[in-house]
């Protein structure tokens, strides 16, 4: 009996040792684990949430250049459209101004402007010459008014003065209700030419009154548009000739 009871508190003995060895073991083992937790988490943290990020930014960065790139490519295709628009308007004003045209004229490209193979300030030089018919003194236009006039030709090209050179004399009208002031057009600017020796009432004149060519002088028929009267002699020219490309020229046959 006495055996057995021994035996029983040895086995209490036995057991009470085991759990405190596995009690102390597990705290050494999760102790000594410790260190190597902390540095993974740090690890994860700091490293590996870089390199994420590193290749996160680097995605967003190349689709951020990617969608650039395309909003560049529509951005030219839109000028591109637009310029096609802009010159199929003009080919259409060129067609539709020829077709109007009761007298010879020629279409000319214009190959250069002043400060090209000309010295001579508002010249254009244009790719049609006597081969064409051109003479000297022709008279130069384009749908939107009066250019100049020819004052030099070759056989394959023409010297045309602008109305902006003061050595270009241009006998001009303005009308208004109930009558008409003449003056001469004696040059100026690309963007505004100068009118002078008006005779007749100008205070009858409204600002924007429509310049037209007289046809007084033999040089230039009536009828050809100038630009817009502003007062004081100013004239606001209709034709753009800082953009001047193609010229139609009066030819004889």
């Amino acid at each position: 009996m006495e055996r057995k009871k021994n035996s029983k508190l040895s086995l209490i003995a036995i057991a009470v040792a085991l759990f405190f060895v596995f009690l102390f073991s597990r705290s050494a083992t999760v102790e000594s684990v410790y260190p190597l937790a902390r540095f993974n988490r740090a690890f994860q943290r700091h490293v590996v949430s870089r390199i994420t990020g590193f290749f996160k930014t680097s995605k967003v960065y190349r689709e951020n250049s990617r969608l650039r790139q395309e909003v560049a490519s529509l951005a030219v295709l839109v000028d591109e459209i637009s310029r096609l628009e802009a010159e199929n308007n003009r080919l259409r004003a060129i067609v539709g101004f020829k077709a109007k045209q009761k007298s010879n004229f020629i279409a000319c490209t214009v190959l250069c402007k002043a400060g090209g193979i000309v010295e001579r300030s508002n010249v254009l030089v244009v790719d049609k010459g006597s081969k064409s018919g051109i003479k000297k003194n022709a008279v130069a236009v384009v749908p939107e008014g009066l250019v100049g006039k020819v004052v030099a030709v070759t056989d394959n090209t023409a010297e045309i003065l602008l109305i902006t050179d003061p050595k270009l004399q241009v006998s001009c009208s303005i009308s208004y209700n109930g009558g008409e002031v003449l003056g001469v057009l004696s040059g100026g600017s690309l963007d505004g030419l100068s009118i002078r020796r008006l005779m007749g009432n100008t205070n009858m004149i409204s600002p924007g009154a429509a310049v037209k060519t007289s046809g007084l002088g033999g040089v230039f028929p009536a009828g050809y548009s100038v630009g817009d009267y502003l007062g004081d002699g100013y004239v606001r020219p209709r034709v753009d000739f800082s953009s001047l490309e193609d010229i139609f020229v009066r030819y004889e046959e």
